[in-house]
């Protein structure tokens, strides 16, 4: 049995000696709650108050605005020509704007990719790019927002009534999907707080929302199709529609709700082993603060708990955001080229926006991890190496240069820069002893020890991506 090692407590972060607010924690804290930074960015954090720090990247991620509206926003099966392909051009073009995004729009970004992998949809089963949008456009909207008007919304957007057979929930032929879904994997958990008859009831207070005038046109409510007989749901009898599941549901089931969305969170961004007391303090925060997502990441990255040791390089992410995450801690910008790299990488090793595995989602962390994908990963990363070295050379000294304060000591500066990538360092010695080996590379062995090879070498840049070559390889650099 996996046991979780992190003892410090809920209580709000203060430095001390035992710990410190240094790289390591800086580090911890940009990976869990953005997809990393630069070395620039962890420099500056250093300098700031933690608690400051977590909640100015919270309130900068409320103010962020959500992605322009795309032209194709509204667009329904008649105005196209090609329908499908079209749609899914159009779809791909959306899905490269959003990884770029995601690189901008630090904890936004990220609590919406988490989102899209909780309130799974499938583009493969809707194939209309405006659905596609709308739903997005829910994940960003809601992202730090209310959850209990989140699972309302989301309920009633067309890609999840198309994915989850709402469509098709008729009165006299209850469909369901979508109930079950809401209780197992959107609010809940499996087996958690209903029963087989509560399904069956909600789903028969879910009937109506069946009317699609034109194929990806708008669906909406047809009273004709729902189902107006009494119900009884969690021990309520009466005409219930749909405004009344999602009010009984949080008001019956209040604690499975808070402790099961805590403990995702937690899973999540934390550490995938989970600790039960802690979950138990988040869920009360979630329950207190009337569903505020804002209020329970607040206090997640708050908690002294989060920066406990244990806790950090603790996680194994999808494909795309190990990816994103060297890029930032590179300095790269994703561009129009490079987008197509990351999202192809990502696809090729299990993880494709808007088509996750199945309504589960992409199970996350070690189930990423095998003999193909970890090749795929480790070629995507040797990739973005070999870009920066041909387009970005002089940057990879600077990178260097900005990760340690000596310019003469190679082991310093190759352990410093160690440190950066792997904020936990290496397991063994050996491992350290073959990374100094490859970072000196062809460099005369003398050159280290009367003083003509320091931080500004002119070769450091071939050094750099020789070393990251090495690191990237490693099963450290998986652990985030």
């Amino acid at each position: 049995m996996l046991i979780n090692c992190a003892l410090a407590d809920v209580t709000p972060y203060v430095p001390s000696m035992g710990m410190p607010w240094n790289r390591q924690r800086v580090i911890h804290l940009y990976r869990r709650m953005t997809f990393g930074a630069d070395a620039a960015t962890i420099v500056a954090a250093l300098d700031q108050n933690p608690i400051d720090l977590v909640d100015s990247l919270v309130t900068e991620a409320i103010n962020l605005p959500l992605t322009p509206e795309p032209e194709f926003a509204f667009k329904d099966q008649t105005q196209y020509g090609l329908a499908l392909l079209e749609s899914v051009l159009e779809k791909d073009g959306y899905t490269r704007e959003w990884i770029i995004d995601l690189q901008g729009n630090g904890l936004r970004g990220r609590m919406a990719f988490f989102w899209h992998n909780h309130f799974v949809t499938k583009f493969d089963i809707y194939e209309s790019s405006n659905y596609t949008w709308q739903y997005h456009k829910l994940l960003q909207q809601y992202a730090l927002g209310n959850f209990k008007d989140f699972v309302y919304e989301m309920g009633l957007t067309p890609a999840m009534l198309v994915f989850l057979n709402g469509s098709e929930n008729f009165a006299g032929s209850p469909n369901e999907n979508y109930a079950r879904e809401l209780f197992e994997l959107f609010t809940l958990g499996v087996d958690n707080g209903y029963t087989q008859d509560d399904i069956v009831e909600t789903a028969r207070a879910l009937t109506g929302y069946t009317d699609i005038p034109v194929p990806w046109g708008p669906i909406n409510f047809d009273p004709a199709t729902h189902d107006p007989g009494v119900k009884t749901i969690f021990g309520r009898t009466g005409n219930w529609g749909y405004d009344d599941v999602i009010d009984i549901l949080f008001e019956e089931r209040a604690e499975q709700i808070s402790t099961f969305i805590a403990g995702k969170l937690y899973v999540r961004f934390v550490n995938p082993t989970v600790d039960d007391v802690v979950i138990d303090h988040l869920a009360q925060v979630f329950r207190q603060s009337d569903w505020s997502i804002e209020a329970l990441v607040r206090e997640i990255f708050r908690m002294t708990h989060f920066f406990d040791e244990f806790n950090i390089s603790t996680i194994i992410e999808g494909p795309l955001e190990n990816t994103l995450i060297l890029y930032n801690e590179l300095g790269n910008t994703i561009n129009g080229l490079s987008v197509f790299g990351i999202w192809s990488g990502g696809t090729e090793a299990g993880q494709e926006i808007f088509n996750p595995v199945d309504v589960a989602g992409w199970p996350g962390n070690r189930s990423w991890i095998n003999t193909t994908t970890i090749t795929t990963r480790w070629s995507d990363s040797e990739s973005l190496l070999g870009v920066n070295l041909l387009f970005g050379f002089g940057e990879l000294g600077d990178l260097a240069r900005a990760t340690t304060n000596e310019e003469e000591d190679v082991e310093i500066i190759c352990q410093d820069f160690i440190d950066y990538f792997l904020p936990k360092g290496l397991q063994f010695q050996s491992d350290f002893d073959a990374a100094l080996v490859t970072f000196k590379g062809d460099v005369p062995p003398d050159y280290f020890t009367n003083g003509n090879w320091t931080i500004n070498f002119w070769a450091l840049p071939f050094q750099v991506h020789a070393l990251l070559r090495f690191l990237t390889q490693l099963p450290e650099f998986q652990l985030k």
